[in-house]
């Protein structure tokens, strides 16, 4: 009897002690959970954008098949003029490739191709001041160009005339310039958050298209390393920076911070 009570006491003692093991655990990750912020996306509140300078790489996009993807929120007001999300200017500052929330009604989203309207679309049940994040997407196949709205294709049509050239142009993310010089005059900047950028040299498909809305956070699980070579542009926002957001392509085409920095906040998600 007396070995039999020093076992069971024995293995009270051991299962106590688990308990409070796992106790500590579970309290340790609980707090490590809550009190840690993950970055989601970059907030804009109407006085900065970022510029992409222009480069070989960047100037490739526009000479062959393209695809430009954003996920992108707006906020509350309402835009009274047109919202940049991406533009790619031309030597006359115009918009060669330039995608907008359109102004007046949060329903819209307007397209420029070749510094000429390809699509002013309304679109239903969009409401630009919910804040949910939207998926656009912009591809060119050959002379056809394609854009979908949170996976669903909008319009496709083919271009013949098209003859596309950024010239000594940069990119920005959130803003846009306005003629008559390249690289001048910026303005019609974003009020939101913008979740993450990309721009590849080839065509993404529309099975692939459905993926990317549906999943926008396995891009490396969906693509094997070869795949990710025509990727030429990715801007995650899912880290805050001081000066510029880096580009993870490995083609050096970072976004530096221009404008206001007081407008500049990061969203955690939350």
């Amino acid at each position: 009897m007396s070995n039999f009570f020093k076992i069971n006491t024995y293995l009270r003692l051991i299962h106590s002690r688990l308990i409070c093991i796992i106790a500590i655990v579970v309290i340790f990750l609980s707090c490590s959970d809550d009190s840690e912020e993950r970055i989601t996306s970059m907030g804009f509140s109407g006085g900065h954008y970022l510029e992409v300078r222009n480069s070989t790489t960047l100037k490739s996009l526009v000479s062959s098949d393209f695809t430009i993807e954003i996920w992108a929120a707006g906020d509350t007001s309402q835009a009274v003029v047109s919202r940049s999300l991406v533009m790619f200017g031309n030597n006359d500052g115009g918009n060669e490739i330039a995608i907008y929330q359109g102004p007046g009604d949060s329903s819209l989203v307007t397209v420029y191709i070749d510094d000429q309207w390809f699509g002013f679309f309304n679109i239903d049940g969009l409401d630009w001041s919910k804040e949910k994040c939207h998926y656009l997407c912009l591809t060119r196949a050959d002379n056809f160009f394609t854009f979908y709205f949170d996976g669903k294709l909008l319009k496709t049509e083919a271009l013949n005339s098209v003859d596309l050239d950024i010239g000594s142009s940069n990119m920005l993310i959130g803003a846009d310039y306005d003629p008559p010089d390249v690289n001048n005059n910026p303005g019609n900047y974003w009020e939101g958050t913008i979740d993450e950028v990309r721009i590849w040299t080839k065509v993404i498909q529309s099975a692939e298209v459905s993926f990317h809305h549906k999943n926008p956070d396995k891009l490396t699980e969906h693509y094997s390393s070869a795949g990710l070579d025509h990727l030429i542009g990715i801007w995650r926002f899912n880290e805050e920076f001081e000066d510029f957001v880096p580009d993870e392509s490995g083609n050096a085409n970072h976004a530096y911070f221009q404008g206001d920095p007081g407008s500049i906040y990061w969203d955690t998600g939350k």
